[in-house]
């Protein structure tokens, strides 16, 4: 999966980018090309957090069989928390990060 850097809109392998900063969940990139720094928007990063903790949840209530009547549910809604997270990753944009604000 290639990226767009936001600013000069080059494709970019994900392999190519050689400066990460990771600061909690929002993870901002450095676009090798330009020299911009970038992220997935921060409502998105956190909804797609907010997905990949529902699948974990529904995920460890399954497996535990707590409330095993209710194991369907569960599986349907980490079914639900999946598909947001993976729908944000690939189909999720990137912006630019402001630098000066840091």
């Amino acid at each position: 999966m290639k990226l767009t850097c936001p600013s000069c809109k080059e494709k970019i392998n994900p392999k190519d980018i050689k400066n990460i900063n990771k600061n909690s969940i929002y993870v901002e990139k450095q676009c090798p090309g330009c020299n911009t720094w970038f992220s997935l928007n921060k409502r998105l990063t956190i909804i797609k957090t907010l997905g990949i903790s529902l699948l974990l949840i529904t995920s460890l209530l399954n497996i535990f069989g707590i409330k095993s009547e209710y194991s369907v549910v569960f599986s349907g809604i980490g079914f639900v928390g999946v598909l947001v997270a993976l729908l944000i990753t690939f189909l999720g944009k990137n912006e630019k990060v402001d630098k000066s604000s840091n």
